[in-house]
């Protein structure tokens, strides 16, 4: 008995020890996009927090790509938004060369691109990223992230209309939202 306790003790302690930094900074971080989410105000604070990680994974370097495109909502200034926009897409094309297989990036990119206006020329690789996400669902990861994003994720495929009803049901058992 008080041997399994001290391995217990010893898998929770290097755990502990050798969790990656990044996922738990990437957690936080997360829950604060969703304040910026929920009220575009908090973008750029939010934005901030995700710019002073060091060494960002390419998760953190996609979703300041995602604020820097909620942040067109804080200005009237054209120029400035459509410098928010380009700052967003080279954000995330920076994201995917680093992690060009990863469904939470593309989705992200997706997201955003479906709400800017196709004729400013900033929603070019919504089919490939939808085919992707469509093909690598099966890989998605969907219990490492909040439960609250993972509704987002899933309220975004009902709102959008680019899913078939299959397709949803697909993003529903993945993100264990049954």
């Amino acid at each position: 008995m008080k041997r399994a306790f001290y391995i217990l003790l010893l898998l929770i302690f290097s755990n502990t020890l050798f969790a990656d930094p990044n996922t738990a900074q990437l957690d936080k971080l997360r829950t604060e996009y969703l304040t910026a989410l929920s009220d575009y105000l908090n973008a750029p604070k939010v934005y901030e927090s995700f710019l002073k990680v060091e060494n960002p994974s390419a998760q953190i370097l996609a979703y300041p790509g995602a604020l820097e495109a909620i942040m067109t909502k804080t200005t009237w200034n054209v120029f400035k938004k459509i410098s928010y926009l380009n700052k967003s897409e080279e954000s995330f094309k920076k994201a995917i060369k680093l992690a060009p297989n990863d469904v939470e990036i593309r989705f992200m990119r997706l997201a955003v691109q479906y709400e800017i206006p196709e004729d400013l020329g900033f929603s070019k690789e919504m089919e490939s990223d939808k085919k992707f996400i469509i093909q690598n669902i099966k890989s998605f990861n969907s219990l490492s992230i909040p439960l609250s994003l993972r509704k987002q994720i899933l309220g975004f495929t009902h709102r959008s209309k680019m899913f078939t009803p299959i397709e949803i049901e697909k993003f529903k058992l993945t993100l264990a939202l049954n």
